[in-house]
């Protein structure tokens, strides 16, 4: 009797250890894929923070900063729903909380123009990243699917007129200089990336295209005409050269031989 009481003491104790393991494991594995999804709803959030403040160097319509603003605090809710005593999770709260209340409306924003072509495709790829985040379905923050449309779209027009206006500029600037080739060439990559927006057939897109040709088919212009009166030039000089050079032949040709001067010359 006491030797089947052992073994169903053993096998209890086997059993609680068992089952105490698989609990453990279990909320192990669940702990995991709350770090992960905090983790990854973190990553989320960072990018969210770093574009919010990027965007402060465009003329952003306020509907978008606070949708911004809004997805970042419901994401920094989720992850305090899930993890309570995430570190610091309440600063960053009272944080955004502070930020939402003070943000610009674009438009009364002083927008930093561009000093380069390297800090102007900076600027193009911010904006192609808030296009992608619009474009996403990964939202914590209640979104109107039609408002998400338009504010794509109202990007996209944004961003179409930022190429065409500096790329315009910069094309001038090369035409002053009489660098033809390289402002034909801004005018083409103004055509590429309009014709590639996706909103190819917005009215004020096609606008745009219509004046790039317009003065890209000037640009042609002037640098035909500009090699016409250079090569009018050569020509004419080399005409007056051939000119001169037959003149003081002539001249030479009319003036009297001297055969007394030959004769001393030669004694």
């Amino acid at each position: 009797m006491e030797e089947y009481l052992i073994f169903a003491t053993i096998g209890g104790l086997l059993f609680l250890t068992l089952f105490v393991n698989s609990v453990s494991e279990a909320y192990e594995q669940k702990q995991r894929e709350k770090r992960i999804k905090i983790l990854h709803i973190k990553q989320g959030l960072d990018e969210l923070s770093e574009l919010l403040d990027a965007l402060k160097d465009f003329n952003i319509g306020n509907d978008i900063n606070v949708l911004l603003a809004n997805e970042i605090m419901a994401r920094l809710q989720m992850i305090q729903s899930l993890d309570k005593h995430f570190r610091g999770i309440q600063a960053l709260i009272e944080e955004a909380k502070t930020e939402h209340a003070s943000l610009p409306d674009g438009s009364h924003r002083n927008e930093t123009a561009p000093n380069n072509e390297t800090h102007f495709k900076k600027n193009l790829i911010k904006l192609g990243r808030l296009i992608r985040i619009l474009n996403s379905h990964n939202w914590f923050f209640k979104v109107n699917s039609e408002k998400l449309k338009q504010y794509i779209n109202d990007i996209q027009l944004l961003r179409c007129e930022k190429i065409f206006q500096f790329y315009s500029d910069m094309a001038s600037i090369e035409l002053k200089n009489e660098k033809y080739m390289i402002a034909k060439e801004h005018y083409y990559y103004i055509l590429h990336a309009l014709k590639g927006s996706g909103i190819n057939t917005n009215s004020r897109v096609l606008e745009m295209l219509e004046q790039t040709e317009f003065m890209l088919d000037q640009s042609s212009t002037i640098m035909r005409n500009k090699t016409q009166e250079r090569l009018a030039e050569a020509s004419s000089s080399d005409t007056q050269g051939d000119e001169e050079v037959l003149s003081e032949k002539e001249a030479n040709d009319e003036e009297p031989h001297d055969d007394k001067a030959d004769s001393r010359n030669n004694t």
